[in-house]
């Protein structure tokens, strides 16, 4: 795995795209075909689909402006990683921890919040240590304190 995140509405985003291109291509095959209309129900309940869909991806962009993400070092034993998600909003700060597992997909492991907007993994007030196959990040606060400091990662 590279060091690298891509988000989940990136990739809702992206697969939005190839479905409209793919339905535009379909489309024009099929143009010269004499086929019935399509009934009204169904073209506003694919409208309403198509809606949401993007209504999703939006909200997945819009909540997602100001986050960072970061691949933490070193990985497991077994190539586990551990990935951060930090935010970050006038006075107040919060982040997550996911286990990423072979292929790619992260489970959120564990929340903290943050006072005065404070992000300790970007700062790199923090430790990653692995026993075995769990990981335990500890969450260093200084002057901002962290709720909760130790977050445990399964990574089994």
């Amino acid at each position: 795995m590279g060091g690298s995140v891509l988000t989940f509405w990136a990739i809702s985003g992206i697969l939005l795209a190839a479905s409209v291109m793919l339905r535009l291509v379909a489309g024009r095959a099929v143009r010269g075909a004499a086929l019935p209309p399509l009934p009204v129900h169904f073209r506003l309940w694919r409208s309403l689909v198509a809606s949401a869909v993007c209504l999703i991806c939006l909200g997945g962009a819009f909540s997602d402006l100001g986050a960072s993400y970061r691949v933490l070092n070193p990985p497991a034993a077994n190539g586990c990683r551990a990935v951060v998600r930090e935010f970050s909003f006038l006075f107040a700060g919060s982040g997550d921890v996911y286990t990423v597992k072979f292929g790619g997909i992260g489970l959120r492991a564990s929340s903290w919040t943050t006072d005065d907007g404070y992000e300790p993994v970007a700062r790199g007030s923090y430790t990653l240590d692995w026993d075995e196959n769990t990981g335990v990040l500890n969450l260093l606060g200084g002057i901002d304190p962290v709720w909760p400091g130790i977050h445990v990662i399964p990574c089994s």
